[in-house]
Formats: structure tokens, C-alpha cells, sequence
């Protein structure tokens, strides 16, 4: 029995790369790598800022929480029930690893979850990385999103503004997603939650301490500024891990282009060497049959 089989058509066909062609590849993937070295050093500088404003920030920060967190953090055997309200934080760029998928991903096992519980969920999106990841999927959760957020520096009143729009809808719980940065290599997603200012009214609570003016007005103030507080915090730790992913995506980028140029520049030197040889085989071989 004879079988046919299919001739492979042009464009299947292997092509192998001229002189012309390799020369063009080496000059684009050497300019590549000017770029992402540039880059990795504009992370670098970014990336010492932004973690020495992080360090001076979490001792505010830490002060109310240690002050606030034993009153409204729920307890683990505590069921999710009412209106739960996620400020989720990534960045407005890319080029910086994984760190706003990281952050997509866990939305959406949260979006899932609440609804296995038929539980409302309303989540805010600080930068436009995270919204574009979801507003495809899970569009139906979102309530607000915040773009060109880190145009400047990371201020408290940014966070204030995004606190007081966190609580503009009142919820069961307010949670902030965001990246928690350990080292520059080492960050993780990382999730607080609070409950709503109505907790810090039952009996018992703060009834140590005494209070000019109204309790409820003095309370529901503290409460504001703890999640103004925090939400300042979060934002300089993904700050921080944004730059310091993007720094290490940068120098792996780098990394891969130098061994590209190594390879690309060794295969040019062999057709340009075997072309010369050619050439040089072909003058001798016609100068023999002129003598």
C-alpha cells in the first residue's frame, strides 16, 4: 500500500535567517536591552523611596491598629453575613511581575466564595491593572474604581479619600487587599478585614477610657481615621512591591536579552565567516583556471 503524505506548505517550511536578517534581530534585541536596563534603575531609585516612606509609615499606622483591631477584627469562628466592601489595590503599570495577577486572582476567589454564600459583595479598585483583569468577569461586583491613583506620591489624604468612599456604603465589613512586601524578592497578597464602626457602640467596648464630647461621634472618628490609616499603609506596601517586582522583572529581562545577543551575535559570526570562506574558495578556484 502506498501513503501519501501532505508536502509541507512555505509557510511550515523552516527559513533560515540571512546575514541582513541577524544583523537586524541583534541591533532590535540590544536596543531591548538598553530599555529594560534603564528601567531596572529607575525601579531601583523608585524602589529605595518608596521603601524608606513604607518604613517611616508603618509605626503610624501600627499605633491605631494595636489600639483598634482587638475591638473590630472579626473572629475566624465568626460566619460572613450582610454587605462585605473590598478596596482592592494594584497598580496603573505593568512590567512588574505577577503582583496584579496575585491580586485578580484572589478577587476572584473571594467574588466566588460570596457568592456560594449569597453574601453582597461591593468591591473598589485602586489602579487599572486589577479593573481590566476583571471588569470582563466579575464587572457585576464592582461598585467604583480609581485610575491614574499613583500619578504623584501616596499621601494620607489620598487615603482618606478612599476610606471616606469606603465608607459612604455601609457594609457588614471593610476589607484592603493588597501586596504585602516582605523583601525584594519576597511579597504576598495579604488581606485585612474590619468590621463596620456600628461595633465599636455595643457595651464594653472602650469603657475604659474617657471620652470629651459625644462617644459615638469621638468613636465613629477613631474608626475613620484607623481605616484612613491602614488603607495609607497598604498603599505604600504595594507601592513598594510594585517597584521592587518591577526591579527584578527588569534585571531578569536584561539577563535574557544578554543571552539572546550572546546567541543571535555567535550565529551571525558563523554565516558571515562561512560566507567569506565561500567567497574566498570561489577567487581562488576562479584565479586557478585563469592560469
Amino acid at each position: 500500500f502506498l501513503r501519501s503524505h501532505p508536502q509541507a506548505t512555505p509557510s511550515q517550511q523552516t527559513v533560515m535567517p540571512t546575514i541582513k536578517d541577524l544583523g537586524k534581530r541583534l541591533k532590535a534585541v540590544t536596543s531591548t536591552s538598553k530599555i529594560t536596563k534603564a528601567m531596572k534603575m529607575v525601579a531601583a531609585s523608585k524602589l529605595r523611596q518608596a521603601e524608606s516612606a513604607m518604613k517611616i509609615a508603618r509605626p503610624f499606622a501600627g499605633s491605631m491598629q494595636s489600639l483598634m483591631e482587638p475591638q473590630i477584627v472579626p473572629k475566624e469562628d465568626e460566619e460572613p453575613k450582610g454587605t462585605a466592601s473590598v478596596l482592592a489595590i494594584s497598580s496603573d503599570k505593568g512590567l512588574c511581575g505577577g503582583i496584579n495577577s496575585r491580586v485578580v486572582k484572589e478577587i476572584k476567589i473571594m467574588c466566588d466564595a460570596a457568592e456560594k454564600t449569597q453574601q453582597k459583595m461591593e468591591l473598589n479598585i485602586v489602579g487599572g491593572k486589577a479593573l481590566s483583569g476583571l471588569v470582563r468577569t466579575h464587572s457585576s461586583y464592582i461598585n467604583m474604581s480609581f485610575d491614574e491613583t499613583y500619578k504623584g506620591p501616596v499621601t494620607f489624604s489620598l487615603a482618606s479619600f478612599l476610606a471616606e468612599q469606603m465608607l459612604s456604603s455601609p457594609s457588614e465589613t471593610y476589607t484592603i487587599l493588597y501586596n504585602n512586601f516582605k523583601s525584594v524578592i519576597a511579597f504576598e497578597v495579604k488581606a485585612k478585614t474590619y468590621k463596620g464602626p456600628e461595633v465599636l457602640g455595643d457595651s464594653g467596648v472602650f469603657s475604659e477610657y474617657e471620652f470629651e464630647g459625644d462617644r459615638e461621634v469621638v468613636l465613629a472618628d477613631i474608626y475613620q481615621f484607623n481605616l484612613a490609616c491602614t488603607v495609607y499603609g497598604c498603599l505604600l506596601e504595594n507601592v513598594t512591591s510594585e517597584q521592587a517586582s518591577r526591579m527584578t522583572a527588569m534585571d531578569s529581562a536584561s539577563n535574557n536579552a544578554k543571552d539572546m545577543i550572546t546567541r543571535i551575535a555567535l550565529q551571525y559570526n558563523r554565516l558571515r565567516q562561512a560566507k567569506i570562506t565561500t567567497e574566498l574558495t570561489e577567487i581562488v578556484a576562479g584565479g586557478g583556471t585563469v592560469f
